[in-house]
């Protein structure tokens, strides 16, 4: 009985942090419920503390400063932790790092599937890049270089219910020497300067699968000795 009992517990406490699992918003398109405790490195080596958030809509910093949020200049932001998180300025967007060497990154962007929405009858337009909502296109302004924007932190959080469901598409990214590349064979092929011939050997030789963290890194390290 007593087995039965902790099965039991188990059973309903999985199910009740699923049913609790985060789902962003289109009033609240963050990456987490809540802005985090964490520290920011400047390029540069600077290092400043913070509560801090991602913005799904462009991928910006977000930080708290009094009872507003605000952006951080991502021309110098170096990297983020975010809780127990780590994110890469990867071409003024924060990505989470899934994997590094001294050499190169694996990375991870989470995209808003607009197309979702509008199939399920949002209200983003005619487009499915355009975003419709007051409250998103009010923090795709904040994450634009208007850093000065006095969004009440308070006030969206309260209302973070009141918007639609969004959908996230994951995708990941190889971070090699300032270069984002798309974590595919093609893409990987595709970039200039590599020797076809040579990757196409090193793929068949490692036995690359392209949805391995893992496997990545080396694909990664192997364009960062490849490339000039």
């Amino acid at each position: 009985m007593k087995k039965i009992l902790l099965l039991l517990v188990s059973l309903f406490a999985g199910a009740w942090t699923a049913f609790c699992q985060y789902v962003p918003t289109s009033s609240w398109p963050y990456m987490y419920d809540e802005f985090q405790d964490g520290s920011l490195i400047w390029n540069g080596g600077k290092e400043k503390g913070g509560k801090y958030n991602i913005n799904l809509a462009d991928k910006k910093l977000h930080f708290i400063e009094g009872a507003y949020i605000k952006v951080a200049s991502m021309a110098d932001v170096l990297t983020v932790r975010i809780g127990q998180d780590v994110y890469q300025n990867a071409a003024g967007e924060m990505l989470k790092v899934l994997s590094m060497s001294e050499k190169s990154l694996v990375l991870e962007a989470q995209d808003i599937d607009y197309a979702a929405l509008n199939e399920t009858g949002g209200a983003y337009g005619s487009s499915s890049t355009t975003i419709g909502t007051t409250a998103l296109s009010s923090l795709e302004g904040i994450g634009g270089t208007n850093s000065s924007s006095n969004i009440n932190h308070m006030e969206l959080k309260m209302n973070k219910e009141n918007g639609k469901a969004l959908s996230l598409i994951s995708k990941k990214y190889l971070f090699v020497k300032g270069q984002k590349i798309k974590a595919a064979k093609k893409d990987f092929l595709d970039v200039p300067g590599l020797d076809k011939d040579a990757a196409k050997a090193f793929l068949k030789e490692n036995k690359i699968k392209w949805n391995n963290v893992a496997d990545l890194q080396k694909v990664a390290d192997f364009l960062a000795e490849k490339l000039n």
